[in-house]
């Protein structure tokens, strides 16, 4: 059964006061049940607010070559290499659509998500951060001014998914600049000034040698997680090979 929070609770769990709660219901980006005279909350549903709710993995009944994507393994790989670098990570098919829940996502990239039109400009700006043909830098910068790092996933020598690792800065940013830019965000998104502000003041700015773990690691963890896709992809084809030969064995015995 699907856990129910109460207003308190996820007032808590958000950081947000009750009047947001009772907007976010009204505009219908957060979704309740009343019982008697009080609102309680599936957490699944608060889950996907933040990011981190369980994406749907492709099925067996669709084509391409994410059929059977193996989403829990490889959301293992992600949390271990987000966590040991202390940065954020997800993994977005190659038309930037998340297929991974996003990794230790900071107070601020969790405030952003936690808003139904600052969900859809980062999943906007992973799709840009993936389409991009060239980058001129090491690190491309998403719709809040945060930096990410991209690479490749192959199955064999076909690309399928990007590594899209990031939500952190490389240098101070100008303290102008981000006020005019989280003002913008506040508005556009209906996230309070307040809350973002003091979010903000938490993204890490990665030192020089930091800068250069990404850069290296990145690349070895798309590999690791290629390694994991051509391995399941070898042992559902030899799958498949036994489970027609026990077809034509049948058939022959009759």
């Amino acid at each position: 059964m699907n856990e129910l929070l109460t207003t308190k609770q996820l007032q808590e769990l958000l950081k947000v006061d009750r009047i947001t709660v009772y907007r976010m219901l009204n505009d219908g980006r957060l979704k309740g049940v009343k019982v008697g005279n009080q609102w309680r909350f599936p957490k699944d549903e608060i889950d996907r607010l933040l990011g981190i709710s369980e994406p749907v993995a492709k099925t067996g009944n669709e084509e391409g070559p994410l059929t059977d994507f193996p989403v829990d393994c490889v959301q293992k790989v992600q949390e271990i290499f987000a966590g040991i670098i202390g940065i954020g990570a997800v993994i977005v098919d190659l038309k930037g659509t998340a297929i991974t829940a996003p990794t230790f996502s900071n107070p601020f990239c969790r405030l952003m998500l936690s808003s139904s039109t600052g969900l859809q400009a980062c999943q906007e700006s992973w799709r840009k951060i993936v389409l991009r043909v060239s980058e001129t830098s090491s690190f491309q910068v998403c719709h809040a001014g945060l930096c990410y790092r991209r690479s490749i996933l192959n199955l064999g020598d076909q690309p399928v998914a990007w590594l899209v690792a990031g939500q952190f800065y490389i240098s101070s940013p100008n303290h102008e600049k981000l006020n005019d830019r989280l003002k913008q965000l506040s508005t556009r998104h209906n996230i309070p000034l307040a809350q973002l502000t003091e979010a903000a003041q938490r993204i890490p700015v990665l030192r020089r040698y930091q800068q250069e773990q990404v850069q290296e690691w990145t690349p070895r963890v798309a590999n690791t997680i290629q390694s994991i896709l051509c391995e399941r992809s070898e042992i559902m084809s030899r799958l498949q090979r036994i489970a027609e030969l026990s077809t034509i064995h049948t058939t022959l015995s009759k």
